[in-house]
């Protein structure tokens, strides 16, 4: 009979054995690992560098799609990619934010086209109105982003907000004339948005419209696509009957009634390049 003891040494000894060669065997296996990451990591570096640093990877042509106020050499200028530079190199998002900082700007996307070609697609912003503030006109677009200040090489032919304008974006006039805006700008009937050179905000009796002419449209709060349908009737009586347009005042607020009278003018409320505004 085997000593109980010795059979559990031997036992052990054996176990042992045992879990030394899984242990070895792991250790190959992880080394191996290890020693394929290693290679293929060091091709990938090498791959990279010779890539960045290739000529045939080198931007030849910019291609900029979307300009209309802008140009595409003030849009480079911005981009400020030097000659010559890897298409692979260059940080898009870099890029991208440097043209954002032009105020025009709304959006811009920049996508590499391989081998050696940069596509930069912009959006502008679409200045609808001036309007007044801290001493001076500014640029407001279709979304109400009050975006830039008005100088004199900004040719935009547009309406002036001008009346009960605070600094407040939300108040009611100037929603109710963001709304309007919209509506002139996609307008192809008179009075269209280049029609307009000031759009007046009174908080009691709302919105009026002053045209190059001298016309002043009164329109009140809301409905205003209606409102100004109903002009076309009033429009063509007033030219068959060979009333001069001018100086006259049009009231479409009254859904009941259309009321057209004379007005007294007063010299121009504002002046900008060639844009009048006319007050009553």
């Amino acid at each position: 009979m085997k000593n109980p003891v010795k059979s559990r040494l031997e036992a052990k000894k054996y176990r042992l054995k045992r879990r030394s060669k899984h242990i070895l065997h792991e250790l190959l296996r992880t080394a191996l690992l290890l020693i394929a990451i290693s290679i293929v990591g060091a091709g990938m570096i090498y791959g990279y560098n010779f890539a960045i640093s290739s000529p045939y990877f080198q931007i030849k042509e910019i291609i900029v799609h979307g300009c209309k106020e802008l140009t595409e050499k003030e849009i480079l200028s911005y981009a400020t990619i030097k000659p010559s530079q890897n298409l692979l190199a260059i940080n898009l998002g870099t890029i991208a934010h440097r043209i954002e900082s032009n105020p025009w700007v709304k959006e811009v996307s920049i996508g590499r086209e391989f081998p050696n070609r940069l596509i930069i697609n912009l959006q502008e912003r679409t200045a609808v109105a001036l309007l007044k503030r801290d001493n001076g006109f500014n640029l407001l677009d279709l979304d109400g982003v009050v975006f830039k200040k008005h100088e004199k090489n900004d040719e935009v032919d547009i309406p002036v907000l001008n009346g009960c304008y605070s600094d407040d974006n939300d108040s009611v006039i100037f929603t109710k004339s963001l709304e309007l805006l919209r509506y002139l700008s996609a307008s192809k009937e008179f009075p269209t948005i280049r029609n307009i050179a000031e759009i007046h905000g009174h908080e009691v009796f709302g919105l009026s419209l002053f045209t190059d002419s001298g016309l002043c449209i009164r329109l009140g709060f809301d409905s205003y696509e209606n409102k100004l349908k109903r002009l076309n009737t009033v429009m063509a009586d007033l030219e068959r009957r060979n009333v001069k347009l001018g100086f006259l005042l049009i009231d479409l607020n009254d859904p009941a009634k259309i009321a057209v009278q004379k007005r007294n003018v007063l010299s121009p409320a504002i002046t900008i390049g060639s844009r009048k505004g006319y007050r009553t």
